[in-house]
């Protein structure tokens, strides 16, 4: 009993703490941000496309055709899930990437040059929908593949704060009466063809991870389909708020004064996520997962403030549709590396979610808006009760937990290596055995330590065994636990 209490307390999470400055210089350093400029001109591409006045066409009648484009993304990201291996040997061709790009850009423009020719504006007005919904579905799939290929989780999660830091100056110019439909058009279609330049230079080579046990498949399966039923049902409750907030998404959303504490709300829960995941703290994810839950639950409560237009209400609705966008798309790329899922499984599975959630959004608050003040009530009561069932027992803050135990930590950074000295320090190892106990922490085979250390094969077992003794562990696994689990000073 003595010793499962133990084993019981070695493995407990860590209690959060704060890097140091040169904990945000590693992470800095670290980035490709060639990568985060790419996906940061994606993400406020899309932004854009659908928080214009008129997001489509600027011909009379207005037609909101956001729900042909969600459509689009939908279909292919279904066919890109059952054709994986294909859509990624496509995602590696140039060719591909422009056409995308020159796609993704056409769609943005074709909205006012079909004013000038009235016989086909409709059909043109189409077309664009169909365009820029390819263009959400191919460069968001392209982006986020790359950056699990780099293993980038930190410059997959810059890239999202930088795209608010960028969209705020962006819809402040173009939400003024000064700027023409033509010049917002021409300033939409020029960023996917920018993102795309971006990803022309191949990736660097994946960082070296330790490998961990597997996970059982029927486990990732199941938490996986959790993680899509979470994401589908938070996803639509948020669009269902902005549309029934707004009437459908505008500019003025992500600009003015007010926008403005938003961002720096925004910059400082970044922050806080960035610390927590680089850490990998269990606690920290936990305490953030259920921040998340609270924030949308207070959205849900501020229902009929949001409709009476109160700036309090408008600024959470925002900082708890950002907070979850940033905690989801971390925990995505966790459950891609940790899981040793497909990327374009995980990503185009979480892209076709979100579009079928936008979708479903589009609809409930249309027919909100149709049944009535009556019908908002109800619906406040619903979507409270939802929040609450997919945060419980759907996809919970010990999902989150499991995943982040899953993922294999960076071995060959100056972060490990110390995690390494410290835990030798303590634990009475000499330099010898700590040279090789890191290199086993590598996953480097006991002949192989042999040739580069230039001793014996029995005389590394023998290190090993002395390691896993003055460590009070019996496996290399448990080795890595505690390694992972040593604080660092500070």
């Amino acid at each position: 009993m003595e010793s499962k209490r133990k084993r019981t307390e070695e493995h407990r999470p860590a209690p959060f703490s704060l890097p140091k400055g040169e904990g945000v210089a590693r992470i800095l350093s670290s980035v490709r941000w060639t990568d985060v400029a790419g996906f940061s001109l994606c993400q406020t591409w899309n932004i854009l496309c659908v928080a214009l006045p008129d997001p489509i066409t600027y011909t009379s009648p207005f037609l909101d055709l956001r729900w042909v484009s969600l459509a689009t993304t939908l279909v292919l990201m279904v066919l890109a899930v059952l054709l994986q291996r294909r859509t990624q040997e496509l995602l590696k061709r140039r060719a591909f990437l422009y056409g995308v790009g020159i796609v993704a850009a056409s769609g943005s423009i074709l909205g006012p040059l079909s004013a000038l020719y009235p016989p086909a504006s409709r059909a043109l007005i189409y077309v664009a929908a169909v365009f820029v919904g390819v263009g959400f579905a191919c460069l968001f799939l392209l982006w986020f593949v790359r950056f699990c290929r780099t293993r980038d989780m930190m410059g997959l999660a810059i890239s999202v704060v930088a795209t608010a830091l960028l969209t705020y100056p962006l819809a402040n110019m173009l939400s003024s009466d000064q700027v023409s439909h033509w010049i917002s058009a021409a300033i939409a279609s020029v960023l996917p063809l920018a993102s795309v330049l971006f990803a022309r230079a191949e990736p660097r080579d994946a960082t070296a991870l330790a490998p961990v046990a597997d996970v059982p498949p029927a486990k990732k399966r199941r938490v996986f389909l959790r993680y899509c039923a979470c994401l589908f049902v938070i996803i639509g409750i948020i669009e269902t708020v902005r549309n029934l907030l707004l009437g459908g998404t505008a500019l003025v959303f992500y600009a003015g004064a007010a926008n403005l504490g938003g961002l720096a709300l925004k910059v400082a829960c970044s922050a806080w996520l960035l610390t927590i995941f680089d850490a990998h703290d269990a606690r920290g994810v936990s305490v953030v997962y259920r921040t998340a839950f609270v924030l949308l639950l207070g959205v849900v409560l501020c229902i009929p403030y949001l409709l009476e237009g109160t700036w309090f209400a408008h600024t959470l609705l925002d900082i708890s549709a950002f907070f979850f966008q940033l905690v989801m798309v971390l925990v995505a790329f966790e459950i891609s590396i940790g899981f040793s899922l497909n990327p374009v499984l995980v990503f185009g599975a979480a892209r076709g979610v979100w579009a079928a959630a936008a979708l479903a959004g589009i609809v409930l608050s249309n027919a909100c808006r149709a049944w009535g003040a009556e019908a908002v009530q109800l619906l406040a009561v619903l979507l409270g009760i939802a929040v609450a069932v997919v945060f419980t027992f759907a996809f919970t803050d010990r999902d989150c937990v499991d995943i982040l135990s899953s993922l294999p930590a960076p071995v060959h950074t100056p972060r490990f290596k110390t995690k390494c000295e410290r835990l030798a320090q303590r634990a009475g190892i000499s330099e010898r055995e700590l040279e090789v106990m890191v290199l086993t922490a590598k996953g480097r085979s006991a002949t192989r330590i042999a040739e580069d250390l230039n001793v014996t094969l029995a005389t590394v077992n023998s290190h090993v065994h002395h390691i896993y003794q003055k460590l009070g562990v019996h496996s290399r696994q448990e080795m890595l636990d505690l390694i992972e689990n040593e604080q660092l000073a500070g």
